[in-house]
């Protein structure tokens, strides 16, 4: 109900200024320039937290503006990673206020983040976005895996465009192409998010699609490595 509500206020707005730090972050700007200065500011376990689970996998799925950020980012997250793939979410606990919690994507420094990021392979980030529709806007430094999970959601029946020209998500700095392989950056629209909160059986279609590609990826790259 809470997502429905912020759709439809995203509308009424003409997704301007709501649903995350993402609108705001396009207004002025981040409250802070990376997320130590974040901390210093803000009550680990209050104001925020944050989940690590290290499995042992080649792939690590992040949410870094979860919570009440970006709402739904952390559950489409969590399915992505299911119980095998390395997860990390970062949730904002301030309610209405919790787009200042927002840090982008290229000054996420948490060293857990960090860490996982180092330890995988493949990074694969879940991001809310503005635009009308129900789609997703693929990016990421790892052209070919995103090509690749830009064709399995394509079969699975999703809109999506790829690659991702207004949110690109190249940056070697950003968090997801800390990974050996680089990344994959998923932009998921308001419309598609309330969907997939909404219907489960919808999210683990979404799911399968991007863990279907992402194994796929890494035996591509385990091939080429092998050659």
């Amino acid at each position: 109900m809470r997502l429905r509500n912020i759709l439809l206020t995203c509308l009424l707005l003409g997704a301007c200024g709501c649903f995350s730090g993402r609108a705001g972050a396009r207004r002025g700007g981040d409250v802070y320039p990376d997320f130590t200065a974040l901390k210093a500011a803000h009550t680990a376990g209050l104001d925020y937290s944050s989940e690590v689970y290290e499995r042992g996998s080649d792939v690590a799925v992040f949410a870094i503006h979860g919570g009440d950020i970006e709402a739904a980012t952390s559950r489409v997250a969590r399915s992505v990673a299911g119980k095998d793939f390395n997860l990390y979410i970062f949730n904002g606990w301030l309610g209405g206020e919790s787009g200042r919690l927002h840090v982008t994507a290229t000054h996420f420094d948490d060293p857990e983040a960090l860490r996982l990021a180092a330890a995988s392979v493949l990074g694969i980030s879940l991001h809310a976005q503005t635009d009308r529709g129900a789609w997703i806007c693929v990016g990421g430094r790892n052209t070919a895996a995103a090509a690749l999970i830009a064709r399995r959601l394509e079969d699975a029946g999703f809109a999506v465009e790829a690659p991702c020209l207004r949110l690109p998500g190249t940056s070697e700095k950003n968090i997801v192409n800390r990974s050996s392989a680089g990344g994959v950056q998923l932009e998921l629209t308001l419309r598609l998010l309330e969907r997939l909160e909404n219907n489960r059986d919808y999210l683990s279609k979404f799911s399968e699609a991007v863990r279907t590609a992402a194994l796929e990826s890494l035996a591509l790259v385990k091939a080429r490595a092998r050659q």
